[in-house]
């Protein structure tokens, strides 16, 4: 994946559940397919930007929260070589997506403020809650800009795990998270509306 221009990268926690091994997407009005999520279904979470607003406990916007030191993206995916006697040449069948989900966000020195950071630290703080991470990282849109029919989104599907504090001399104090990946990825989405 290659870079995209400072200041214009979205990162949202969208709830999810599993139901008999599938996981869904949840927004207050139901459950999503992670294959087809609509503009409208991601603007639910897009203004979430703090732990007062509505619906903040169950997912939102950790975009501005987020290092630039993240890792998250597509790696090598496990693939299976094995062959019939009938198998002709040389043939692969992709058996597993992987992906790296790590992302570094700085604590709020006061844990009790209704600020961006500590909705990061409220929303990755427990192991084993599920999310799709929704990232939107092609064209010129700020953080907070409304997702629209025909914009381009990657969803990861992952669990949290235990959140590790980070303390470097001299620097802020910091929450890693980094991710359990469940090898379900919808990349290149395009939004309808």
């Amino acid at each position: 994946m290659s870079k995209v221009l400072p200041g214009f990268e979205t990162i949202l926690l969208i709830p999810a559940v599993e139901i008999n091994g599938v996981p869904w997407m949840i927004t207050p009005t139901g459950l999503v397919d992670y294959e087809d999520p609509t503009a409208a279904d991601l603007n639910v979470w897009i203004p979430i930007t703090k732990p007062s607003d509505q619906y903040a406990s169950q997912g939102g916007n950790i975009s501005c929260a987020v290092l630039d030191d993240l890792s998250l993206g597509l790696t090598d995916s496990d693939t299976d070589d094995s062959k019939t006697v009938c198998s002709k040449g040389n043939s692969e069948a992709l058996t597993f997506y992987n992906f790296d989900a790590q992302l570094n966000a700085k604590r709020d020195e006061d844990i009790h403020a209704d600020s961006l950071n500590n909705l990061f630290r409220d929303l990755t703080r427990a192991p084993d809650l599920a999310y799709f991470i929704g990232h939107r990282v092609r064209g010129e849109y700020n953080s907070t800009d409304l997702a629209e029919a025909g914009q381009e989104w990657d969803f990861y599907y992952v669990h949290t795990d235990v959140q590790v504090p980070g303390y470097g001399d001299n620097e802020h104090i910091q929450a890693q998270s980094t991710f359990v990946p469940k090898n379900v990825v919808n990349v290149r989405h395009t939004l309808t509306a």
